[in-house]
């Protein structure tokens, strides 16, 4: 059935023109008697003018066609697999060879797709290679859907054994198809008994003393309701275990575990043996970390008993991860000799502070050793008051190793009001940060009280970063520093020029609030001196070192401070290098400093990474890593025929369920009734060439016309 259409655009208002145009021509030529030239002229302005209405000729045809049967095919590698005396692929061939598929074409048109990690089209069973290394049944139904938009899909068969892996739940993409799915299912629905511990994730790093997260990972079938017992072992002891009631499928348990020695630490985690399991080979994974001791030895020498002394002493004890160790002069004598036997054993201290020590009791040996302590790593805190910081300091060995340059003048100790100012660029110093909320940690510090002493210092040396001044005091037309830091060697130094910060405890607490800036600021310190800079404040790991074909790979990260606490807020992102390019992933944070992320699936071979992480925009650290993808694909993992999730497909596209041998009735089933289908075609005149260059030569052959007889 065929029917035609012409539309013009305006036709009725163009067309009124038409006899006026006519009319015109006729006056011109006919007086004439120039019948041809009118005939030229009248034609070329009727084409112009029905150029102008934008004809569009409208062809419409009327037909039928026969529905289409998608046949969608698993050519994964878990295909490969024999149950009982075929493998699964041999199993499709035989079931694409079946004479019902021949029956099926008398009503239907056949498409035969194959599908892994994508879908495509086959013409011969002998295509199939079994050789995907993920299945995605959801991505494959919803290219089919893109695929037969417009082409008349009237029903699909699916064959598979369900092993879906990768990809969004397929029950959608079913019911999205909007045809019904007949689905056979290829393989054994009955699971092999087994249990596996498939991975262990713990902290990266850790303190002696502290507990360590460790999340396990297992799955188990055909042992439902079995309690049983998942143990952590390190060098042949137990150091935890758990018990757990076996189900079918993934479960994950979670361990607290304290380690007692630094170094490096690594546990076994296993599950015991089951009856009739397939194989003892997945039943353990070894996971390590990195624990610090989590003791810190700190040694303060201080010229003599005072409140200062005592607010410190007080706080640092405080803190369950130091030992804090006091020599404090009483005015005795001998005095001196104890500072120089303590700093002989110094090197069994991770920081030392000195506390208004005159360099009178420090010169000689004791300077020179704690010169090559700092310089071999360890921490120094110099703190002034009325008999330190003299002229001696700045011609002493000491001077190269503090961050403040000191004056000769024996009068560098000034008994006034001392505002503490923190420089605005160095508030997220580790040292002077509070919390993670500048703008609080801004008010917190200006709230203080000011002091009661502090040194005129000559300035900081070059290389010290300045984290305190004074708010009005000046030297060299810049703040006065009162905190200042300094790299040296593998060690670090500090210099405090200002004293009487017992009160910032009395007052504060006096007007109801507490101390919690002082306390903090003094427990930083310590942490910041102690904190070697060449340790890295990320780290990273994947959930296990090797993964198979198709499997999603997982990463965690560990982000600190520059006190080596937990960061939190942190940007991280990792970064894998394929065939395809590089992939970025963004970490999301799981707080307690700890991050992860799905990288997704590869292919075999090895993968360098990189993970990065960034504060307040300034990358903080990076960690290197790789992984590996073995031979064996994913497909291994579940070796049963999934008939949970192809009975969902069929249900949710309200299909069917078959069993293999009710394959060849359903196909005989199927009986399809031509469809009607309307094609329409267009030929729009309006912006072809061809009629233009036709009214262009009718209006020149007019024009050399008139020009030859002299009209022109």
């Amino acid at each position: 059935m065929r029917d035609f259409d012409l539309t013009l655009l305006d036709g009725w208002v163009l067309g009124l023109s038409i006899p006026l145009f006519v009319f015109l021509a006729l006056k011109v030529y006919q007086a004439r008697e120039m019948p041809w030239l009118l005939g030229i002229r009248i034609s070329a302005l009727l084409m112009m003018i029905v150029l102008l209405m934008a004809p569009i000729l409208s062809v419409r045809f009327q037909t039928t066609r026969q529905p289409i049967v998608a046949v969608l095919v698993d050519d994964s590698e878990s295909m490969k697999m024999v149950d009982g005396q075929l493998s699964r692929r041999d199993v499709v061939h035989k079931l694409l060879k079946d004479p019902a598929f021949t029956d099926v074409q008398k009503t239907a048109r056949l498409m035969r797709f194959r599908f892994a990690e994508s879908l495509s089209e086959f013409d011969e069973p002998e295509a199939l290679q079994a050789s995907g290394q993920a299945t995605n049944i959801a991505g494959a139904l919803e290219d089919l859907r893109e695929e037969m938009v417009g082409q008349g899909l009237g029903a699909a068969i699916l064959m598979s054994d369900g092993g879906q892996n990768q990809g969004a739940r397929p029950e959608r993409a079913a019911a999205d198809l909007g045809v019904p799915i007949w689905v056979v299912g290829i393989g054994d629905p009955v699971p092999p008994k087994d249990v596996a511990v498939i991975s262990g994730v713990m902290d990266l790093q850790g303190y002696v003393g502290r507990s360590l997260s460790l999340v396990v990972r297992f799955r188990a079938s055909g042992y439902a309701g079995l309690r049983q017992r998942i143990s952590i072992h390190e060098a042949g002891r137990e150091v935890a275990s758990q018990g757990v009631e076996l189900r079918d499928g993934e479960q994950f348990l979670t361990f607290e575990i304290r380690p007692e020695r630094p170094g490096r630490r690594v546990y076994r985690v296993e599950i015991g043996p089951q009856e009739d399991e397939r194989t003892l080979e997945n039943n353990a994974v070894v996971v390590a970390t990195d624990v610090l001791d989590g003791r810190v030895r700190l040694l303060i020498l201080a010229h003599e008993p005072s409140a200062d002394l005592a607010y410190l002493r007080r706080i640092w004890s405080s803190d369950e991860n130091l030992e804090v160790h006091v020599v404090v002069g009483e005015g005795l004598e001998g005095w001196p000799g104890q500072v120089h036997r303590a700093l002989r054993d110094v090197v069994q201290y991770q920081a030392v502070v000195l506390l208004n020590m005159p360099y009178s009791e420090l010169s000689g040996d004791g300077e020179t050793r704690l010169v090559s302590y700092v310089q071999s790593g360890g921490g120094l805190l110099a703190i002034g008051g009325d008999s330190a910081f003299e002229g001696g300091y700045a011609i002493s060995e000491l001077a190269g190793i503090l961050p403040m340059r000191f004056s000769r003048d024996s009068t560098s100790y000034v008994e006034a009001l001392c505002p503490i100012a923190i420089p605005e660029g160095l508030r997220r110093h580790p040292i002077v940060r509070i919390s993670d909320d500048p703008i609080t940690d801004a008010a917190s510090w200006a709230a203080l009280p000011p002091l009661l002493a502090y040194h005129r210092v000559s300035g900081a040396v070059n290389g010290a970063t300045v984290l305190a001044v004074h708010e009005t005091e000046r030297v060299q037309g810049k703040p006065t520093p009162l905190v200042a830091t300094m790299q040296v060697g593998r060690g670090k130094t500090v210099a405090v020029g200002f004293r009487s910060f017992w009160r910032h405890g009395l007052m504060m607490w006096g007007i109801g609030k507490d101390d919690l800036v002082s306390q903090t600021f003094w427990k930083n310190m310590v942490r910041w001196l102690i904190t070697p800079e060449d340790v890295s404040r990320v780290k990273a790991i994947t959930e296990k070192p090797a993964y198979r074909s198709g499997e999603p790979v997982n990463v965690h990260a560990q982000v600190t401070d520059g006190l080596l606490q937990p960061q939190a807020g942190a940007r991280v992102v990792a970064l894998v290098s394929d065939s395809l390019g590089t992939r970025e992933a963004a970490l999301r944070d799981e707080g307690g400093g700890r991050y992860s992320a799905m990288l997704g699936a590869f292919s075999q071979g090895d993968y360098p990474y990189r993970v990065q992480a960034f504060s307040d925009g300034v990358e903080v650290g990076d960690a290197m890593g790789q992984f590996t993808v073995d031979r064996y694909s994913l497909e291994y993992e579940t070796v049963r025929m999934n008939a949970e999730t192809l009975g969902a497909v069929a249900a949710s596209s309200g299909g069917k369920f078959l069993k293999q041998e009710e394959l060849g009735d359903a196909l005989r089933s199927l009986a399809f009734a031509p469809e009607p289908v309307e094609r329409a075609y267009q030929l729009r005149l309006w912006g072809q060439k061809w009629p233009l260059f036709l009214l262009i030569a009718l209006f020149a052959v007019e024009w050399g016309v008139r020009r030859r007889i002299g009209m022109v």
